[in-house]
């Protein structure tokens, strides 16, 4: 429950600074936002072939993060991550997203949090070297997936 409101609260906070028309933003000094797009295409080695698609927003406060992640037409969530790793590769885990598992084609939010984490996952996120991966029954190696990239 508090990682929903904390994550409502950021991203309330980041609409009100993007519908602002002058210098000054509303975003609270120091908030961090990445934005994920995921398909199946990015996922590495080998790409997926996926009706699915989603994406993840994560914001950042402090070693705060929080994220919500939705997907559309997806087949049997499983779990989901935020991995290190450059956009042709496949890396570790950093962060487990904790998705609500689905059943067949699937559109919704599959999984918000907050958890405060090491320098090194923000790091790896503000340097391009991380990623989300969600996996399904059908591919547990991972069925969309795409690069954080901060906006």
């Amino acid at each position: 429950m508090r990682a929903s409101r904390v994550f409502t609260v950021l991203a309330a906070v980041a609409l009100v600074g993007v519908a602002c028309e002058d210098d000054a933003t509303g975003i609270p000094s120091g908030v961090e936002i990445f934005v994920a797009d995921l398909s199946g295409a990015k996922e590495r080695p080998t790409p997926v072939t996926s009706t699915a698609s989603g994406r993840a927003v994560i914001t950042v406060l402090g070693n705060l993060v929080s994220w919500k992640v939705d997907v559309a037409d997806f087949d049997s969530v499983t779990i989901g991550h935020i991995h290190k790793g450059v956009a042709d590769s496949a890396g570790g885990v950093m962060v487990n997203l904790s998705p609500t598992p689905t059943d067949l084609n699937f559109t919704g939010t599959i999984a918000t949090g907050s958890l405060t984490v090491h320098d090194s996952v923000l790091t790896h996120m503000r340097n391009g070297r991380a990623y989300v991966n969600i996996h399904s029954n059908g591919n547990p190696g991972g069925e969309i997936r795409g690069q954080t990239v901060r906006q």
